[in-house]
């Protein structure tokens, strides 16, 4: 009884699980998982309807009591991972100072600014808080909490970890270039468009759109020469802008086949493991000999017979 009651897995490690572990040998960690997962997507729908006046009117009520609801699940699911944090991978690391690494992590702080701006909300009279409004708009945020279940937004951040420097080094190139183009501009275009090209911070909006490739075109340049040197910028920006699309591309097919290699082999695994616990359980049932399980094990290496196949085979062949 007393070793029972030290291999039963505490209250603690058991959220753990819930709240970091979801699978589909675990129900009750699943339900956790939509549970939030549902709240998250209820937010954002009515983050939406919020901004349509026309509805927000006639659910003004239900859209409070919504908001403080969803206050208090992820206030509730966050001061839960903090306490479930020393329940984490084994390290050399004390609880505290596992609850501290999630506490300064990045979801740690998604999960912290998913409900901490919108205690306004509990606190302040409701005709004082139309220029608060803007705050409801930090929910957005809360999307980053989707990438614990789905497994296509955890691997768009590990393209970004894997990536980082070679998208640093992009991004640089693009602000050098952004500089260079707004100064090239300007020297062209600043006598022909004062407005539009009269200074470099005022050409940089015209940089940025050409080299993303974007072009929204309320602002060109006129003259030959400014033309010349748009036309040089776009060139440049195809390529600058499709080094950082296809880095995110090829990284994240390479890591989508890593990943379902990965899932063949512990299906593989799991497979093994229960043939080899059915194996043993076959064995021990029909109380085999040694000579036996060696030709169990014969006829289904040699021979690609099942385990039953094997087993019938032997067990026919003992007398």
């Amino acid at each position: 009884m007393n070793d029972l009651t030290r291999s039963r897995p505490s209250l603690r490690n058991r959220w753990y699980e819930y709240l970091n572990e979801p699978s589909v040998e675990n129900k009750a960690s699943l339900v956790v998982a939509l549970f939030i997962a549902s709240a998250i997507t209820l937010n954002i729908i009515e983050i939406v309807i919020g901004s349509m006046p026309r509805f927000s009117l006639h659910i003004k009520h239900w859209y409070v009591y919504t908001s403080q609801i969803l206050i208090f699940i992820f206030a509730f699911e966050y001061f839960m991972r903090v306490w479930v944090a020393s329940e984490g991978p084994a390290t050399t690391k004390t609880n505290w100072e596992k609850r501290r690494a999630y506490i300064f992590s990045p979801m740690g702080f998604v999960d912290l600014f998913s409900f901490l701006p919108f205690l306004f909300f509990l606190f302040i009279p409701d005709h004082q808080l139309e220029d608060l409004r803007i705050l409801k708009l930090v929910a957005m945020a809360r999307l980053f909490k989707l990438t614990r279940y789905s497994a296509s937004l955890g691997l768009l951040i590990r393209v970004y970890q894997e990536n980082k420097r070679i998208l640093l080094a992009a991004f640089l190139v693009m602000i050098a270039l952004m500089f260079m183009a707004s100064a090239g501009i300007y020297i062209f275009e600043r006598q022909a468009q004062p407005v539009d090209f009269g200074s470099i911070p005022a050409a940089m909006w015209w940089a940025f759109a050409t080299l993303t490739t974007v072009g929204y075109g309320d602002v060109t340049p006129i003259t030959v020469g400014g033309k010349v040197f748009g036309s040089m910028v776009t060139v440049c920006g195809v390529g600058v802008a499709a080094m950082p699309a296809g880095i995110f591309a090829s990284s994240f097919v390479q890591l989508m086949k890593e990943q379902e290699r990965q899932e063949r082999r512990n299906r593989k695994l799991a497979k093994s493991q229960k043939e080899t616990q059915q194996h043993s359980e076959a064995i021990t049932h029909l109380e085999l000999s040694g000579s036996e399980r060696l030709d169990v094990d014969y006829l289904m290496k040699e021979f690609d017979l099942t385990l039953e196949q094997a087993i019938g085979v032997v067990v026919h062949f003992r007398h």
